[in-house]
């Protein structure tokens, strides 16, 4: 659904792999687009959101909201790939080459000069950086896609639904027989 959205941006142009324009032996820089990004920040989302939504357990363990070191964890992943997705181009989003850019080009496109080093990035534009509204579009899709998820498990998986289906149709090798 990610690359859906993005590919219905006026902003993003797709920049079919052309090896005219980018230098293949620089295979790790490869990533420097709006594809990888999009990726990087969705699956990411998720990964953090695995961790909370199988700790929410079943009958034979404590609450989720227990879990004090899961919950700390939790909370630093959030705001931190929050960061990384929400705010202009930094340090930090560069150091992963998400929303960042070549510094020439970072200028051309009103953000102030980084005083780090960025090695130029490989592609036609020179930066992967997400205009902001999209950004919050983005971040809003995450934490849609990370809500549903807990609603599934909690609903679905561990909840009414299950319930509903183990007494409508019982597993035969449940039932004792004597």
């Amino acid at each position: 659904m990610a690359y859906v959205w993005l590919f219905q941006q006026e902003w993003f142009r797709c920049n079919e792999h052309a090896t005219a324009e980018v230098d293949v032996k620089k295979w790790w820089l490869l990533g420097d687009n709006y594809e990888a990004s999009i990726l990087s920040f969705v699956s990411t989302f998720q990964f953090i959101n695995n961790g909370f939504v199988f700790n929410y357990g079943y009958l034979y363990r404590a609450r989720w909201y227990k879990n004090y070191a899961l919950m700390l964890v939790w909370a630093f992943l959030m705001v931190f790939v929050s960061y990384m997705l929400l705010a202009d181009p930094n340090q930090v989003g560069c150091a992963f080459r998400l929303n960042c850019g070549t510094p020439s080009v970072l200028e051309g496109l009103g953000f102030k000069k980084p005083s780090w080093t960025i090695e130029a990035y490989n592609n036609i534009q020179g930066h992967n950086v997400i205009p902001t509204g999209s950004r919050y579009k983005l971040w809003g899709y995450c934490l849609g896609n990370m809500a549903a998820a807990n609603f599934w498990q909690l609903f679905v998986v561990n909840g009414p639904v299950r319930n509903f289906l183990r007494n409508r149709k019982p597993l035969e090798r449940l039932r004792a027989k004597l």
